[in-house]
């Protein structure tokens, strides 16, 4: 079961797939690291979620 940031952020996923029209979004954090938090991926990019990366390779 989801819970309300999990349906929050697909909810706002969805959204911006349907406002904006490409095919993958997603949801990252970047501090030390670059973390993929969230993806709405309609065969779009390979991005998954939980993919972590050194900033240097991310940006």
């Amino acid at each position: 079961m989801m819970n309300r940031y999990e349906q929050a952020l697909e909810d706002m996923l969805w959204f911006a797939s349907q406002s904006i029209g490409t095919r993958t979004h997603f949801v990252s954090h970047i501090e030390e690291t670059f973390k993929v938090i969230k993806v709405f991926n309609q065969n779009g990019c390979s991005l998954e979620e939980g993919v972590e990366l050194p900033k240097d390779h991310a940006i």
